[in-house]
């Protein structure tokens, strides 16, 4: 489904299946006949259901009955008579047609079409199934009795097929054909109309004419007021409805809405296909169901839920190749939506495969598939971009480009082909074809000055695409005049928006087109004075007070990624303009809000993706005010949405009623008020003030792909260029053989040449603590080395793991954190799954429905070492420990709070391409009531109780380590500070887990000692390396677990005990005493 922001690939279509199919409904003895018939299929009877089959036909036959004969189509071509095989199931149906058309009855004839037609469509014969009710119609307009010519049916049917076609246009053309030749008539064919109100509702979406589109779904409803109840119209019909509803509630940002009603619509579908007896109207539900199981897939899509999207598509995808006929569309449209779904994985490699198979598919199809064909070729050429495969993504974007022209005729536009466009316009700027870049950009520039888009929210899109066109491709002058167009547009009185929702999306969309207006007058400006960069800074600050408006009504995953790249860019820029003017005037302030800026972004990020989540809970908040908050923010969307007089004053009203709510969440509950919505610029600006004594902070920045290093001490603070490129080679080298020693050591002293010795000299404390950036959160500095080393040993002597106690964390926000350390009364809690074979048996046999069947939780590798170190850490500080079944998500929420160490030994996936859905994982209950799935994701965390001095993490994955950095960590370690961890101790990639549980182990001996944490984990690490043997010393092993967060000491409870032993002793010494001195007398 695509966006009106094309700045953002969109890369998933919502699949929407909207037809019904034609019924010939048999009556009296016909019934129980065909029905018995039926009973003997199913019980898989065929032998007695052919002979059953041949009685009756024998029977009618010499009657010469062709109204009941008629009716026994479907039958003779039935696909299980057939043993599966559609091709003679098509030649018995032609063969029984034939006998049939001997008759020479009109009537009959046509309904011999109408029959084969859909034995075609079942069997993936599409085009085929078209052709044969054309024909079909043909006979219809000869017949005179309109009851028996039925044309509004037939013309229905050829939208429903024409729209399986993919020809959009054409289906819409029938279905209104339909609905006119209805109303002509004088007796209502109820279910007719609601089937065709349907078929319209989904042609009024494709034509983004939302409105409409409900006008006609609740128009279908009405219809089904009207019907007798039936399997069909109790279940199917309804079924399918719902199912288009929900697709409307999704467009409208109702997604919980729309995951509901999908859940019902399956339900719905499944029972019909148990209580149904023809085969026929079973496939058809069966594949409508598959069909609601997509659409559920791209719901969680466009929430960023991209793995739970992609197991419910590819199971839908299975299942179709298993059901469904070879030829079938719709094993090709999965195809399609597949990888588009593994796109949003970033696995491009498996969706450039799934991607090749739907146009092999489609280029050897009988049927034509127009809109599937160009979203085939505009998904693939998509991929290739992303691939970096330049010259194939061209030439799949010129075979779209044609196949819409094709479709669409000369001249011809619409919405849909004008942002493909735009997408094709910038891929050829980025790629410096500044031909074909320009001519499409003007192309549509051009179009919509002289249509009904001029003035319109469409008209804006194109004006600034072509100003991005340029300013891509260098062209500053022509940037520049094009964005003032576009700003000054918003000006215009002439500006025509069709409702208040593009009034609001113009605005947002402002941010953009400053921010090509300053970066264009940046560039062609040779003499920049501070007045002329005040000025670009003050542009720019324009743009990010509209951005921090826009991060409240998010709507969509899409809407989520064009908020945070505008973010990124738009502050990178200010950050740039920032350092300008710090190297300019050499004022430390314009360094502070060089720094500002940077972890707002970081707050913005994660903030932007929480108000994406409509089901959020926050420990120690009302649930009434949470209600308040979510109902808040849907009036302020309801005030975009519904206004359309273009009349600002409802969604004013609201944004008031919204401030007027955070003032009182300011006053009420500072901590939520602060994690959520408060400005961070104050406690930066006394950032020196919260520096741990005897402790430097380094923070490093990515800023326009320029790496800065900023050196913070008690005293002040100073800024360093580093080299990133020499970097980044030397960081990609040490994934690619991680365990070379002598190549290594190379590139580990080069790192350390690169992002460490050019700010050594401003590091005089032999504590650190670092705050990587971006890509840098993939790399343990502490196995750094000041040469380049031979042997893994010398990281005992010659790393900053020997030089430096280091510690991290992910925004200097948190240093500002004056909370004083907690004592808690207990020491220490374990929670460890382990994941042993047992538990997955157990697991397996508690699931019935495949579809709910979690395979990854069954290739969870077993934690043995992690079990024992919990049972040794829980005997040391006299703690519980919660093991394997009894590790569950309920246990864990209801158990873990305020102690002093909450050690979590489960697999922990740091999500980075949906930061928010990094999650833990913990048994599964053997609660058959239990509602819970066994993952506690980070968003969930900020509902716990986690109080606690150290949490530890040690089994922690990162997919996709290279796209959005860190991202995944950041809000994991957000989302536990906030329930109340002061520390975690995790890790940066899979460490192996016998050498992480004897690094843990050392660690809490120290801890127990009591030392400070950032000194227990290096005096750990250490002493494993002065004990590891051969590659178990290579940083693989140990370099991973990092701390971040607060480093003093844990003031562990000391048990009693011992003083109960003594006590004991001296009251037997006393007693052997007294016994001794008896003897003696």
């Amino acid at each position: 489904m695509k966006t009106i922001f094309k700045d953002v690939v969109t890369i998933f279509v919502v699949l929407l299946f909207i037809g019904s199919f034609h019924t010939t409904w048999s009556q009296g003895s016909d019934i129980q006949n065909i029905a018995y018939i039926q009973k003997l299929l199913d019980k898989e009877a065929m032998t007695e259901a052919r002979i059953e089959l041949e009685k009756q036909l024998d029977r009618y036959r010499t009657e010469k009955n062709t109204d009941s004969l008629i009716k026994y189509i479907a039958l003779v071509g039935s696909l299980k008579l057939a043993n599966g095989n559609h091709d003679v199931a098509i030649k018995r149906a032609e063969t029984f047609g034939k006998e049939l058309n001997q008759y020479q009855i009109p009537f009959v004839d046509k309904e011999v079409l109408l029959e084969l037609a859909w034995i075609y469509d079942d069997a993936g014969y599409t085009k085929r199934a078209y052709t044969t009710v054309e024909k079909a119609l043909e006979i219809a307009k000869q017949i005179e009795d309109p009851r028996k010519a039925d044309i509004s049916g037939i013309y229905h049917n050829l939208g429903y097929l024409a729209s399986n076609l993919g020809d959009m246009a054409m289906a819409k053309a029938l279905y209104t054909m339909s609905i006119k030749t209805m109303e002509k008539e004088q007796t209502k064919d109820y279910e007719s109309l609601h089937k065709t109100y349907n078929a319209l509702g989904g042609m009024m979406w494709y034509s983004a004419k939302l409105d409409s589109s409900l006008y006609y779904f609740n128009q279908a409803y009405k219809m089904l007021e009207q019907v007798e109840k039936n399997p069909m119209n109790s279940y199917y019909r309804p079924a399918l409805v719902k199912m288009n509803m929900a697709v409307l509630n999704h467009a409208l940002g109702h997604v919980d809405d729309a995951i509901q009603a999908s859940k019902e619509v399956i339900a719905s579908f499944q029972t019909f296909i148990e209580i149904s007896t023809d085969e026929s109207k079973k496939l058809r539900a069966l594949k409508h169901q598959l069909a609601a199981i997509d659409n559920l897939g791209s719901f969680y899509h466009s929430i960023g839920e991209f793995e739970r999207a992609d197991e419910l598509i590819s199971y839908s995808y299975r299942k179709k190749l298993k059901t469904l006929a070879p030829e079938d569309n719709n094993i090709t449209i999965s195809q399609i939506i597949s990888a588009q779904a593994k796109m949003g994985l970033r696995d491009f490699n498996a969706a450039n495969n799934l991607i090749d198979q739907a146009l092999y598919r489609i280029n050897t199809s009988k049927n034509t598939q127009f809109y599937w064909h160009a979203s085939a070729l505009s998904t693939k050429a998509t991929i290739s971009d992303e691939l970096g495969d330049f010259k194939n993504a061209k030439k799949y974007f010129l075979e779209a480009d044609s196949l819409y022209r094709q479709s669409l005729g000369k001249n011809e536009y619409t919405r849909d082909y004008l942002d493909e466009l735009i997408d094709m316009s910038l891929f050829y700027a980025k790629i410096q074809d500044t031909e074909k870049a320009i001519s499409l950009a003007e192309e549509c520039y051009h179009f919509i000055k002289t249509s009904d888009f001029n003035n319109t929210l469409q008209g804006f899109h194109h004006i600034l695409n072509l100003a991005e066109v340029h300013f891509k491709l260098k062209h500053y002058k022509d940037a520049q005049a094009y964005s003032n167009e576009a700003l000054n547009m918003l000006n215009n009185k002439n500006l025509t928006t069709t409702n208040f929702t593009d009034s609001i999306q113009i605005q947002y969309r402002k941010p953009k087109a400053l921010l090509i207006n300053a970066k264009s007058s940046y560039y062609l400006n040779t003499n920049k004075t501070d007045t002329f960069l005040k000025e670009l800074l003050n542009q720019l600050n324009d743009g990010i007070a509209i951005l921090n408006q826009r991060k409240e009504i998010i709507k969509s995953y899409d809407d989520l990624s064009l908020l945070i790249t505008e973010n990124n860019e738009l502050f990178d820029f200010s950050k740039q303009i920032l350092l300008d003017l710090f190297n300019l005037t050499d004022n430390q302030a314009y360094l502070s809000k060089f720094l500002t800026l940077h972890e707002s972004s970081v707050y913005n990020r994660i903030r932007s993706r929480l108000n994406l989540k409509n089901n959020l809970a926050f420990a120690n908040i009302p649930k009434e005010i949470i209600a308040r908050e979510t109902y808040l923010k849907s009036k302020m969307n309801a005030s975009i949405e519904s206004a359309t007089d273009g009349s600002f004053e409802t969604f004013f009203n609201t944004n008031s009623n919204w401030n007027s709510f955070l003032d009182s969440l300011k006053n009420n509950y500072p901590k939520y008020y602060k994690m959520r919505y408060a400005s961070i610029e104050e406690p930066l600006n006394k950032l020196h003030k919260h520096i741990p004594e005897n402790t430097t902070v380094v923070r490093y920045v990515f800023n326009d792909n320029n790496l800065y290093a900023i050196v913070l001490t008690e005293n002040g603070k100073q800024i360093f260029k580093l080299n990133y490129k020499t970097a980044k080679n030397n960081i990609l080298k040490l994934t690619e053989n991680p365990f070379q020693i002598k190549s290594n050591g190379i590139h580990l002293y080069n790192l350390y040449k690169t992002l460490w010795k050019p700010l050594e000299p401003a590091i005089a404390t032999k504590k650190v603590i670092i705050i990587p950036d971006g890509e840098l959160f993939n790399l343990s500095f502490e196995m750094l080395t000041d040469k380049a080393i031979q042997s893994y040993s010398e990281f005992t002597t010659n790393s900053l793991l020997a030089k430096h106690i280091v510690s991290y964390n992910y925004s200097l926000f948190l240093l500002g954190n004056e909370t004083k350390t907690i004592g808690y009364k207990e020491n220490f809690i374990a929670f460890v799954p382990e994941f042993n074979d047992k538990m997955k048996e157990e697991y397996q046999i508690k699931i019935k429905d495949s579809i709910d069947l979690d395979k990854a939780y069954l290739t969870l590798l077993p934690q043995p070492f992690t079990k024992d170190l919990a049972e040794k850490s829980s005997h040391l500080f006299n703690g519980d420990s919660f093991l394997n079944e009894n590790s569950t998500e309920h246990i864990f929420k209801n158990s873990a709070k305020e102690h002093k160490i909450i050690h979590i030994g489960t697999h922990a996936e740091s999500n980075n391409l949906s930061p928010e859905l990094s999650r833990l994982v913990f048994a599964k209950s053997t609660d058959a009531s239990s509602k819970e799935d066994g993952y506690l994701y980070t968003y969930e965390i900020y509902n716990i109780n986690l109080s606690s001095n150290l949490a530890i993490l040690t089994a922690c994955e990162t997919g996709k380590p290279s796209y959005q950095a860190g991202e995944g960590m950041i809000s994991l370690a957000h989302a536990f500070n906030y329930a109340g961890s002061e520390s975690i101790l995790t890790s940066l990639w899979k460490v192996d887990e016998q050498s992480s549980a004897e690094i843990i182990e050392l660690f809490y001996k120290n801890i127990k000692n009591g030392m400070d944490k950032d000194l227990a984990l290096q005096q750990a690490k250490l002493s494993y390396l002065t004990t590891a043997k051969g590659r178990t010393m290579n940083p693989q092993y140990w370099a991973g677990l990092v701390l971040i967060g607060d480093t003093s000491p844990i003031n562990l409870t000391t048990s009693n005990n011992y003083l109960y032993w003594i006590l004991g002793f001296a009251i037997l010494s006393i007693l052997l005493i007294i016994l001794k001195r008896q003897g003696n007398k």
